[in-house]
């Protein structure tokens, strides 16, 4: 009964690692908690990210992977991996404005990193 009980939090604990990939190098400068006026983001250098959007008084949350590859950043939902997909486009990568504020352009929106 243990070694199944052990083979069963082996399993639970590989899936869970294989479903965050580090992010590649090149892609760091996205992660920490970017906001719009529409959105806010949470991206994490494992992979990991989360994405809230409060248009049209509707919330909705995305939760679980993301990926960040040709010019867009991708969020993945753990719970619903196929119907569950915020994309969006990177029009500026993250920059710094003239008063020193970090912030990128994702769908014509700026986001700033809080």
């Amino acid at each position: 009964m243990r070694i199944h009980r052990f083979l069963f939090a082996a399993g639970l604990l590989m899936t869970a690692l294989a479903c965050q990939r580090e992010l590649p190098e090149e892609s760091l400068v996205y992660t920490g908690d970017w906001q719009s006026k529409d959105y806010a983001l949470q991206i994490f250098r494992n992979g990991y990210g989360v994405c809230n959007s409060r248009r049209y008084g509707i919330t909705i949350h995305l939760e679980g992977r993301v990926k960040i590859e040709s010019r867009r950043i991708v969020f993945i939902d753990r719970d619903d991996p196929n119907l569950g997909r915020k994309r969006f486009r990177i029009n500026q990568p993250p920059t710094s404005d003239p008063n020193g504020a970090l912030f990128m352009v994702l769908d014509g929106q700026r986001f700033e990193r809080l």
